[in-house]
């Protein structure tokens, strides 16, 4: 396989990923259409990248995709914000 195959494979993991939440919130037009332009997105990155799983590289990239993903969400976490544009955590005035 050529490096773009790799760098390929791993993108796809990062968008497939990208289901979990969609899924985990539950079915609004919103969701449904992040669910799809995930996974066609992934899909066809994984296809450009001709990923296989005989290829132990291949599988070990789009893992490693998606941890990437997971991680950066630790180390990241998204802040619920309240309808007024505060922040949940924001101390009463």
């Amino acid at each position: 396989m050529k490096w773009y195959n790799y760098v390929f494979c791993f993108l796809g993991g990062v968008f497939l990923i990208h289901i979990l939440p969609h899924v985990l919130n539950g079915f609004s037009l919103t969701n449904v259409l992040g669910v799809v332009v995930s996974l066609v997105g992934g899909c066809l990155l994984l296809w450009a990248a001709r990923f296989s799983f005989r290829s132990p590289w291949s599988i070990a990239l789009v893992v490693l995709g998606m941890a990437s993903v997971m991680i950066f969400t630790v180390l990241h976490p998204h802040k619920a914000h309240s309808a007024a544009g505060q922040s949940i955590d924001a101390p009463m005035q």
